[in-house]
């Protein structure tokens, strides 16, 4: 996650927030929308949780 970008803090705030509620659909669906906004040139690789690069 880019750190500065205010609409990546949004989506992954979106993305807790369903994650707690326990729909994980909406929290795939804001993870996709995160990597995928305008702001974003480059495609961000999915990095799988708990998975050390």
């Amino acid at each position: 996650m880019n750190d500065t970008c205010p609409t990546c803090r949004h989506y992954a705030a979106l993305r807790e927030q369903a994650k707690q509620a326990g729909d994980y659909s909406k929290a795939t669906d804001y993870e996709v929308l995160r990597r995928r906004h305008p702001a974003h040139t480059v495609h961000i690789p999915r990095q799988p949780e708990g998975r050390a690069l």
